[in-house]
């Protein structure tokens, strides 16, 4: 570890506070990518006003990156410990609570369970570590009697985690549905209000920096399946094994479907759901959906999240933000690290960080059993007696048409139309979708869409 003089770094020059039990808590940041930057440069701006909250000062001890030898940390103002070693972070007696802010799962993996291992006080930014590992991070906390705070893994800035914890810990939840990836949602409304291709949505947004040189991760739907876990475990109290999880992405998404959800007063979105199913099932998903123009989640445009919960008593709640970038991850990580501190302070045990004290294995009722509506938009070589072909197929499987649309002036050779369907079961449509996508006439499988019904 490189020590550049031994005082620590002070990014306010207010006089430390008085406290029953401490005047300092110390932190080890491990990670200076976005984030980690981000919540340094938060903690510096709100330093003052943190220390007035706590009654004590937060002290940034160390600062840890692979490169932090190769990076230029004049911007910080006054010195402070760099190690390019974790294990210094974890191991120094004088740190309290270590910041795990990297990329890496399987480092940050060890991070975090080394930390706990020795009672160190953990915040962590990594949903997929939290997603595939929460209930053994929980475990591991308790036995050593340290602090675990996971805030910043869902919707960034938007604290929707201490909403469910604590706001609403008296709710019965019956579901909740978000739109969780900021990056997908971006292209959407861009693609909506605008009428540009997904294409040229998704380089916008590479351009603007919501959006990775490698897409896949957002735009298939994986991003936000690690979130949408997190919430079920934190809402209904069962472990969600992510694999089980069934995602679809946007990149079948065209500027059409955006015509035609109009004209049946909807848009589309990328939904991340979990609800209550019989017999203590749970569904969850993450998929395109249509949901109604006059629905709260339809407002949310943009790079913002979007997040409703639904209970039995207390009705419906939403909450918006900011769901990514560095300065906003930054106040949610740093929420995290105010909650320890103060749990520090009284010498008491910190928040059940997932919301439930012990969980139920998952029982994840199969989507293909839903009852519900569907858009289906067919791409074909128009030709007769194309709607009697696939109408004949639709009533094989029990499936009566609502209405039938197509945008005037469509070329012939690559001819878009829409049938939306009566409410059926889901297997019984996927059924006939594959069955369609084999008539010669067709250009590209068909693109099927549930309706959503929402507030």
């Amino acid at each position: 570890m490189v020590t550049r003089n031994r005082p620590r770094i002070r990014f306010s020059s207010a006089p430390p506070l008085r406290s029953p039990s401490r005047r300092v808590v110390r932190l080890g940041i491990v990670g200076l990518g976005t984030v980690g930057v981000g919540t340094v440069k938060v903690l510096a701006e709100h330093q003052r006003e943190i220390q007035r909250r706590l009654g004590c000062r937060l002290e940034l001890h160390t600062l840890c990156s692979r490169t932090i030898h190769r990076k230029d940390l004049s911007w910080l103002g006054q010195p402070v410990n760099i190690t390019p070693d974790w294990r210094k972070v974890v191991d120094d007696p004088e740190i309290d609570i270590v910041v795990e802010l990297v990329g890496v799962p399987s480092t940050a993996r060890q991070i975090a369970f080394a930390a706990l291992k020795r009672g160190k006080h953990l915040v962590t930014a990594n949903k997929q570590l939290v997603a595939e590992h929460g209930v053994e991070l929980v475990a591991q906390s308790r036995a050593t009697g340290a602090g675990l705070g996971i805030e910043a893994c869902v919707a960034g800035g938007t604290p929707i985690l201490h909403a469910i914890r604590s706001g609403l810990a008296g709710e019965h939840f019956v579901a909740v549905y978000g739109i969780l990836n900021g990056t997908t949602n971006y292209i959407l409304t861009e693609m909506e209000r605008r009428g540009c291709s997904f294409a040229q949505a998704l380089e916008e947004a590479q351009q603007k920096g919501y959006a990775e040189p490698d897409p896949t991760f957002d735009v298939e739907g994986f991003d936000a399946r690690y979130k949408i876990a997190i919430l079920a475990m934190m809402c209904f109290g069962q472990a969600v094994r992510v694999d089980d999880i069934p995602v679809e992405g946007i990149t079948r998404i065209d500027q059409v479907d955006f015509a035609y959800a109009h004209r049946l007063d909807h848009t589309l979105r990328l939904i991340a759901g979990a609800r209550r199913r019989e017999r203590g099932r749970l569904e969850v998903f993450v998929r395109p959906m249509m949901i109604p123009q006059a629905s709260q989640l339809a407002t949310v445009h943009g790079a913002t999240n979007g997040i409703l919960l639904m209970g039995n008593k207390g009705g419906n709640t939403t909450l918006t933000g900011r769901g990514a970038g560095g300065e906003p991850t930054g106040v949610a990580v740093l929420s995290d690290v105010v909650q320890i501190a103060r749990a520090i302070i009284a010498g008491g045990a910190g928040a059940t960080p997932l919301g439930y004290e012990s969980w139920h294995p998952a029982k994840i009722a199969s989507p293909a059993e839903n009852v519900t509506s569907t858009y289906v938009r067919l791409v074909v070589r128009d030709r007769p007696g194309i709607l009697a072909r696939v109408c004949a197929l639709l009533a094989r499987h029990h499936i009566n048409i609502d209405s039938v649309l197509q945008e005037p002036a469509m070329p012939k050779k690559h001819l878009p139309f829409v049938m939306t369907l009566e409410p059926t079961l889901e297997k019984n449509v996927r059924g006939a979708a594959r069955e369609i996508a084999r008539l010669p006439f067709m250009i590209q499988p068909p693109l099927v869409v549930p309706f959503a019904e929402l507030p």
